[in-house]
């Protein structure tokens, strides 16, 4: 199973907890925050052996809030490194599936 995060067009930490938890299917009770993002993340993992994750537009994300969006993607770095998943990172965004947002 692929799922994919274009994380370009994420504007503060609000919209990327609505994206990823919609994107990635998270339950209802998704706390929106990063310890439950890496709860929901590790039961991702765990309820579908050898996941890929995406990750695409990281440096459009990083510039936005360099320290959060380091933590944030640290999230998704601890559980490749968990073994549990396999994360695939660009700094582009490739597919062009990013958020958009009109000035």
């Amino acid at each position: 199973m692929m799922k994919l995060l274009d994380l370009s067009g994420i504007l503060d930490e609000e919209t990327f907890h609505e994206y990823v938890s919609r994107r990635l299917d998270f339950p209802g009770y998704y706390g929106f925050n990063l310890d439950a993002l890496w709860d929901c993340l590790r039961d991702l993992a765990m309820n579908n052996p050898g996941i890929q994750i995406r990750l695409e537009g990281l440096a459009d994300f990083r510039s936005r809030n360099p320290d959060w969006a380091h933590k944030a993607i640290q999230c998704f770095l601890d559980l490749e490194e968990e073994s549990v998943a396999r994360i695939l990172k660009f700094d582009d965004s490739p597919s062009g599936e990013g958020l958009i947002h009109e000035e």
